[in-house]
């Protein structure tokens, strides 16, 4: 896990070159060649690619899954970073291999800084910016066996919940701290776990960012929910602790998010109330006020007043056999080697025009979506019927598409493009939360609900868009959780001229 984060300005280009120096995968009982992508040379020669997720990056650079490359290679990626200051992460994005990459620590933090973030602090907000007050807080769950070796599932399960609080690499980690204000940038790197996260001291997480950069305003919350790939800016005023006090980092979301399991006693068993530390050193208070205002370079974000060119409706769904079994986790029924083979079959949005995108879950657990290339705003949260939808959906019958790769035919099961929720919708659409109203890239879809968004794909496509480039190209969309995504639940999107 690399949490010595690079830190850079917006509008400074870097060019870095990667190399692959993997040995045999510390994981390599878990290398299931049953997923796509995936081969048994997985075990000791280990591919990798890196995406930047949450940046505005040309396809070259971006992290296609495809575009991996082997022990002894390497790889060039370009960063403009053309866009406003904030929390980006880097990860492997391997075909296929994304899930047990990760967990074996392919993760790291990226911060870019503009003027109201400067490198080195003093900037407008007067908030923490670099060490010592301001801490990537990277966090996952693993499990281990009795020497001390990873543990993970030997073939591909729905979810991966480990029973260990790993930060930055560390299990259940300690930091000590002065009394005074700190920042902390909080990236759920985790496999499916979502972490909803609350201090023993039932003292208030002051959110300033999201993924995508700076909230308008300061948002104050008892607790903080993060889905699988999201991120969040956060503020703790450590002034009025005492001395030698011990204050815990707790999570109280269940395991699937957000019921959990079927029975009572099966609740109990992915649990993961505790998370890290904080111990508050001794010496004077030094109290430093909270900014009112986040954005003072940059515009205020209002909604995207473009009107829509084109609605997608985009369907969360499983694959079962006739055991009940889940096969695969899909988007709109489609395999990726489909959608990467038939241009039909994938979604076409063009560059510099706003689109709105409706992921409809019908399952009754959440999923966190995620699109590459460009941040996007949350329009807002509808139930949906989805016993009736979901009846409808599949009686629509299959795509008469030919598509002879198409494993045991020609069909695929279920229609393309998906049907129209709307006569199925339950209740009123529900506006984002406050801490949801920013710039976002990865975003919770809960079990039965819509989720809509309005997504710009590309600098001329509104005003006051948060990045600067107008790229086209070929580039993915998927479930951030990470066994979903690898077992099939993501497609390739193409931005046309």
């Amino acid at each position: 896990m690399l949490i010595r984060q690079p830190g850079v300005t917006r509008g400074t280009p870097v060019r870095i070159r990667a190399f692959n120096k993997l040995g045999t995968h510390p994981l390599a009982g878990s290398v299931d060649t049953n997923l796509h992508g995936v081969n048994a040379s997985d075990i000791t020669n280990p591919r990798t690619i890196i995406h930047l997720h949450g940046s505005n990056t040309e396809p070259d650079s971006d992290g296609y899954p495809e575009d991996t490359y082997l022990p002894g290679q390497s790889n060039v990626y370009n960063y403009n970073n053309n866009q406003e200051a904030g929390t980006l992460w880097y990860h492997d994005h391997s075909l296929g291999m994304t899930a047990l990459n990760l967990q074996a620590g392919l993760a790291g933090m990226y911060l870019i800084r503009d003027e109201d973030d400067p490198i080195g602090g003093n900037g407008p907000l007067g908030i923490p910016a670099g060490a010592p007050y301001e801490v990537p807080l990277i966090l996952q769950d693993h499990s281990f066996n009795s020497n001390g070796s990873m543990s993970f599932p030997v073939t591909w399960k729905t979810e991966f919940y480990g029973d260990v609080a790993i930060v930055n690499g560390k299990a259940w980690p300690n930091l000590n701290v002065d009394r005074t204000l700190y920042r902390f940038r909080i990236v759920n790197a985790s496999n499916s776990r979502f972490f909803r996260l609350k201090l023993s001291s039932n003292q208030q997480l002051i959110q300033i960012g999201s993924d995508g950069g700076f909230l308008n305003a300061p948002v104050y919350l008892s607790k903080l929910l993060l889905g699988p790939g999201e991120r969040a800016d956060v503020l703790i005023d450590f002034s009025k602790s005492l001395p030698g006090e011990k204050i815990v980092l707790q999570n109280d979301a269940a395991a699937p998010y957000p019921k959990g399991l079927a029975t009572v006693i099966a609740q109990g068993f992915f649990k993961m109330p505790e998370i890290m530390q904080f111990t508050v050193n001794k010496g004077a208070a030094v109290p430093k006020p909270i900014p009112t205002q986040l954005r003072v370079n940059n515009p205020l974000i209002t909604k995207i007043a473009t009107k829509p060119v084109k609605q997608r409706n985009l369907v969360l769904i499983d694959i079962l056999n006739s055991n009940f079994q889940v096969l695969a986790m899909m988007l709109n029924a489609v395999y990726w080697h489909e959608a990467a083979n038939h241009p039909e079959l994938r979604e076409r949005p063009k560059v510099d025009t706003v689109e709105q995108w409706n992921f409809i879950n019908l399952q009754p657990f959440a999923h966190t979506m995620h699109l590459h290339l460009v941040p996007f705003q949350i329009l807002n949260r509808q139930s949906i019927n989805d016993t009736a939808y979901s009846a409808a959906y599949r009686a629509t019958g299959p795509r008469k598409v030919l598509m002879h790769d198409a494993p045991g035919g020609d069909t695929v099961p279920y229609n393309y493009p998906p049907l129209d929720p709307t006569p199925y919708l339950k209740g009123l659409p529900k506006p984002p939360a406050a801490n949801e109203a920013g710039w976002k890239d990865t975003v919770v879809v809960n079990p039965f609900e819509v989720v809509r968004l309005i997504v710009p794909f590309g600098a001329k496509a509104a005003a006051n868009l948060p990045f600067g480039n107008s790229f086209t190209g070929r580039f993915v969309w998927h479930c951030h959780m990470l066994n979903h995504e690898d077992n099939d639940m993501m497609l390739p999107f193409d931005v046309l001229p």
